[in-house]
């Protein structure tokens, strides 16, 4: 099978779209099928093109013009820029018109539905219209949990037939991790990994750790990209009181991250929304006991293997990192509970859904 998927995310700052994507590619691969990249922006790709693992086309189009060019005028097709496919795969919403192929598109969450106010207004207005168009032009919807497959459905987007779960997988940890950036030695860390933005509920954390860091001995690492919310969160780790045990990294490499959450006494995820949780199962997967707020993507992935407190909660937060920081034996608990539990999200499972989703794509 000829599969076309648009890598354009593995070309932008990282994220956990661009980790998607590239599990994406791997599994389709690793399934035995030919892969073809798409790339929107012919200037990207004259660029940046050595950097994606797959041949790629590019498509010249802006993203602005396809309701124009797409939606109006059926052009260009698929079959225009790869050549003749099976199945395309869209993995940012970007879904073009079709002679044969059929069509599946990932929505990694409705966040931007549900929560407007936990993002731009731009960032909602984009997410209404490529969302809808999503589901109005894709044979098949794939999330990556059954509570936004869920979320899909109540909001009158897709049926559930439609929907089909494909659960992302974290990569075996390296046996040797690379050195962590430069970071006290003498005491014990608490490490929160992603973008710096609304919905990652960052200044909380750090307003629940000024509270906390009374009983406790630990430094807080952040670890994220700059997002649109990353000058708030600068300024909430500059003015507390505990500014000078807050450690600022931004974007740190997958080898560094992985000596990060081997050095971590407990990763702490106080996000509001999540469509899968990544952060999350990759502290699990390398041991690292958490500390989460209650949503439901981290009830799904979690299973039981992390303690829970509240979202939004300051308060229940600040305690929840107190209880867990004095608590030996739950944090050895819950490392080896996350352990088991990650297990289950392994490449090849995720592989195995995604040939099940072809399938069902391309009989």
């Amino acid at each position: 099978m000829r599969v076309g998927i648009d890598v354009t995310p593995l070309l932008r700052a990282p994220t956990g779209i661009a980790v998607c994507t590239r599990l994406l590619v791997e599994g389709v691969r690793g399934a035995g099928h030919e892969v073809i990249g798409l790339v929107s922006g012919w200037r990207r790709m004259k660029t940046d093109a050595r950097e994606l693992p797959v041949p790629a086309r590019s498509s010249w189009l802006p993203r602005i013009l396809n309701p124009l060019f797409l939606d109006t005028l059926q052009w260009p097709s698929l079959e225009t820029v790869l050549g003749e496919v099976d199945v395309f795969i869209a993995t940012n919403y970007a879904i073009r018109p079709s002679r044969r192929a059929r069509t599946v598109a990932l929505i990694h969450d409705v966040g931007r539905l549900l929560h407007p106010s936990l993002y731009g207004r731009r960032q909602v207005w984009r997410a209404r219209f490529m969302v809808r168009r999503c589901a109005r032009f894709a044979d098949i919807l794939v999330v990556p949990t059954e509570s936004v497959g869920r979320e899909v459905v109540e909001l009158g987007i897709a049926t559930p037939d439609r929907i089909r779960v494909v659960p992302w997988s974290v990569a075996a940890a390296p046996d040797a991790p690379a050195p962590v950036t430069p970071l006290p030695t003498d005491r014990p860390l608490l490490l929160c990994v992603g973008t710096l933005e609304r919905r990652k509920n960052v200044p909380l954390l750090v307003r629940a750790f000024q509270r906390a860091s009374h009983d406790m001995p630990h430094d807080l690492v952040i670890a994220g990209a700059q997002g649109p919310d990353a000058r708030q969160v600068l300024a909430a780790a500059r003015s507390n009181g505990a500014a000078h045990r807050i450690h600022m990294l931004g974007h740190v490499a997958p080898d560094a991250l992985a000596a990060l959450y081997r050095r971590a006494e407990m990763a702490v995820c106080p996000f509001l929304y999540e469509g899968f949780g990544l952060t999350l199962l990759e502290a699990m997967a390398y041991g690292c006991p958490v500390l989460a707020a209650d949503i439901p993507a981290h009830r799904e992935v979690a299973g039981g293997a992390v303690r829970l407190v509240p979202a939004g909660d300051e308060g229940a937060m600040a305690a929840g990192l107190v209880e867990l920081a004095r608590d030996d034996r739950a944090r050895s608990e819950l490392r080896w509970r996350g352990l088991e539990r990650s297990r289950r999200f392994t490449p090849d499972a995720t592989r195995l859904r995604l040939q099940e989703v072809l399938a069902d794509a391309h009989p």
